[in-house]
């Protein structure tokens, strides 16, 4: 076990650290009682939690420590910690955070889903191909994240309006770009294995 992949199960396991603050934080301000430490949690796991992403890739590269485990791991643990903070912040959970619009997780959501439907046809037609991240997609998640971190520390609508606007727009562009090289990528597979027949 590479500390790098250490570092990810770390991210894993903060998860549901920040899915019972952000939880309990909403049920002590629906009471009327609102308790600061439990959403300070909230806030502190998920920005710890997004932090470690980009740790554990660093000590991947510092250290060669790159393993078929962590590249598995790895985006399970962003999308997991994603999904879960963009489903609860788009739910109403009264006056405890601002509401995330509900376009905003269902283009996240479509775009992994495509994504993950797109790879598992692929390989049920007995081919493969790594999927390699594409910068607009990285840009994309951490935006994602900036506005999750915005909304948790409560800031003012109108400062995380500006990153989720962004984060949608790119989560689409990178999802068609997704696509568009899954498909190119099979038909010159197809176009190379019917040269060899």
């Amino acid at each position: 076990m590479t500390l790098a992949n250490i570092v990810t199960l770390i991210r894993i396991g903060l998860i549901p650290c920040f899915v019972l603050a952000v939880t309990y934080y909403a049920a002590s301000v629906k009471h009327g009682a609102p308790e600061p430490m439990e959403h300070t949690l909230a806030a502190f796991f998920f920005i710890l939690a997004a932090s470690t992403d980009a740790l554990d890739g660093y000590l991947a590269r510092r250290m060669n420590q790159k393993t078929r485990l962590g590249s598995i791991l790895d985006p399970i643990a962003d999308k997991a910690l994603l999904i879960s903070a963009l489903v609860l912040l788009s739910w109403n959970l009264g006056d405890a955070f601002d509401q995330l619009p509900l376009w905003f997780p269902i283009v996240v959501i479509s775009r992994e889903f495509i994504i993950v439907l797109g790879v598992a046809l692929v390989f049920m037609m007995g081919k493969g191909f790594d999927v390699q991240p594409h910068w607009i997609g990285k840009v994309g998640t951490v935006l994602q994240m900036v506005t999750i971190g915005l909304v948790l520390i409560r800031v003012p609508a109108i400062y995380w309006q500006v990153p989720l606007w962004a984060a949608g727009i790119l989560t689409v562009i990178s999802g068609i770009i997704y696509v568009i090289e899954g498909s190119r990528k099979m038909s010159h597979e197809e176009i190379a294995h019917s040269g060899k027949l």
